[in-house]
């Protein structure tokens, strides 16, 4: 089966903020990526994450398994992205609060007898 040509994908347009297109950039050179491949693998993990609400978790372990924190920027990377995990937690447990808080209400609602 022939390979696609470039002309034949999807094209989508995207104006990056200042600095974000240098950041992709470097990014894509660590990774040993095009500027391209890393950006639709950055969506392509975006959307898989999306679809499983706790992979980033497993994701997050999977980081910490693997990296040894010996230098200052995975450090700073591993701190970086327990942080994330932190607040992701923490709007999760709010979320869920909300909701409970939600349904105590309703039941309350439910129990009160008629005057």
């Amino acid at each position: 089966m022939a390979e696609k040509q470039v002309k034949d994908y999807e094209k989508f347009v995207v104006r990056f903020p200042d600095g974000m297109r240098d950041a992709i950039a470097e990014r894509a050179k660590n990774n040993g990526r095009s500027m391209n491949s890393e950006i639709v693998k950055i969506l392509a993990d975006a959307v898989h994450l999306d679809s499983q609400p706790d992979a980033w978790l497993e994701k997050l372990m999977r980081y910490i398994d693997e990296k040894d924190p010996s230098n200052a920027d995975d450090r700073e990377l591993l701190a970086h992205a327990i942080s994330e995990a932190l607040r992701e937690v923490v709007r999760r447990i709010g979320k869920e609060n909300e909701r409970l808080i939600a349904i105590s209400d309703a039941q309350f609602k439910f129990q009160k007898k008629p005057t």
